[in-house]
């Protein structure tokens, strides 16, 4: 499958439409083309913030006036029932109103399931309407910016995931990696030294239990990173340093978040040009402790890479 194929399928894709046959080419063309997998990512956000505004859009909801309207002559009619007998029986012999009951119940259950699905307000796509401020329009950029950062983020960190297990541990990339001196000439300065800036707090703190393997820059399914090996507790540790694409500014770059994901565990923080990855078979609080531990001092050099370029 090439390029051209995937674009024409990629939305049968996002609704499960096609063959297991044909997901799994798609699968396997995603892997190896980043354009794809961003392109891929721009198609959900999209369908996202139109599915959102069908939901909010004014044709959808039910007129409030008429349902209060509705409200009160079932009221008023539930009375009467039950000076002439039970509520059940007032529906069975009023076939209108059960049906006008049925009608606010479903509206009322559709209400409830849209409410509890929609994300938190901070994640909102904002209405396809035209904007009458100017402070709405940034809002729904500000919106649609975060959301093509996480997308894009969580493909850096499936990468992250696949250059530890076969740069790292299976030592099966295709293409060679390079030396960091070579890259920094490449491909940007922060690759200098970034072997340095990670081994020496680690070892700091942890002493001899940490050791130092190799440091390299390598590529996988076409993005690049900056990647020290180190050896902790016995286990082979990934800290993984690529350029962001999205162009977003991070949502907070002293926060360190950790997942697992196939067997493994992520550590990752970010500033506003990297990502910064710390891939192992950890415990999560151990994991996360690495992290966090060199943190700072990655941060410093990046910081420090920028002021001499």
């Amino acid at each position: 499958m090439n390029c051209k194929d995937f674009r024409e399928i990629a939305d049968s894709y996002l609704s499960n439409e096609l063959l297991v046959e044909t997901n799994h080419e798609v699968l396997r063309h995603l892997e190896n083309c980043a354009d794809c997998r961003r392109e891929l990512a721009a198609r959900r956000i999209l369908r996202e913030k139109l599915r959102e505004a069908v939901k909010r859009a004014p044709q959808s909801q039910l007129n409030a006036a008429f349902a209060a309207r509705l409200t009160n002559d079932l009221r008023d009619h539930y009375a009467a029932a039950q000076n002439r007998g039970s509520f059940a029986n007032f529906i069975r012999t009023n076939p209108v109103f059960a049906g006008v009951l049925a009608v606010l119940v479903m509206s009322a259950m559709i209400g409830l399931v849209w409410q509890f699905g929609r994300t938190a307000k901070r994640d909102q796509i904002a209405d396809l309407n035209p904007p009458t401020l100017n402070q709405a329009n940034t809002n729904r950029e500000e919106k649609s910016s975060l959301q093509i950062h996480r997308a894009s983020f969580a493909l850096m960190e499936k990468d992250a995931v696949g250059d530890h297990k076969y740069c790292a541990l299976k030592f099966s990339l295709k293409e060679i990696p390079i030396s960091l001196d070579e890259a920094a000439k490449k491909y940007g300065k922060f690759n200098k030294g970034l072997d340095k800036a990670v081994i020496e707090p680690l070892q700091e703190v942890f002493g001899a239990k940490v050791k130092f393997l190799e440091a390299h820059s390598c590529v996988i399914n076409g993005r690049r990173f900056a990647h020290v090996v180190v050896k902790y507790q016995e286990r082979v540790i990934s800290v993984l340093v690529a350029r962001r694409e999205d162009g977003a500014e991070s949502e907070n770059s002293d926060a360190i978040s950790c997942q697992s994901l196939e067997d493994l565990r992520i550590a990752c923080f970010e500033t506003a040009k990297f990502g910064v990855f710390v891939v192992s078979d950890l415990d999560e609080s151990e994991n996360l402790k690495l992290a966090r531990t060199l943190s700072p001092s990655v941060k410093k050099h990046f910081e420090q890479s920028e002021s001499k370029a």
